[in-house]
């Protein structure tokens, strides 16, 4: 029995150097890390929208999406728009899936102003847009 419990010792013994020499082994990389991320082969590709201030059609897409917001919303707190000040865009489907931060204001019943973000997305198909989420960040 005590010949047993030494071969189990031991093999025990083996299998513990044998993982710690596998995870403290320094290994040098065979070439070298891209620099970018490489294209996405589905579509998925985001695409950063420029200027987006002077964009009419992103505006509109932010008040679109700050009305239905409010729609959502219950009736304590509104939100108000000031201006998209990012997007980000890529194709989905038949659409075009949206990411925007707007700058808003955020105001309670009780007339308490918040300035904020309101981080929007959105999926707009053939015209027909639609708001998925969004939630409201304080400055």
């Amino acid at each position: 029995m005590a010949f047993t419990h030494s071969i189990l010792l031991l093999f025990s013994m083996v299998a513990l150097f044998y993982l710690i020499s596998i995870t403290t082994a320094q290994v040098e990389p065979t070439t070298a890390p891209p620099t970018a991320a490489p294209t996405s082969r589905n579509g998925d590709d985001m695409e950063v929208i420029k200027d987006v201030k002077n964009n009419r059609d992103i505006q509109e897409l932010g008040m679109f999406a700050i009305d239905k917001a409010n729609l959502r919303n219950s009736s304590w707190w509104s939100i108000s728009f000031i201006e998209v000040i990012n997007a980000t865009r890529w194709h989905k489907m038949k659409g075009f899936r949206y990411l925007l931060d707007i700058n808003s204001t955020k105001k309670s019943k009780l007339e308490v102003q918040v300035i904020g973000s309101t981080f929007a997305y959105l999926y707009v198909d053939s015209g027909e847009r639609t708001l998925q989420t969004w939630f409201f960040k304080a400055a």
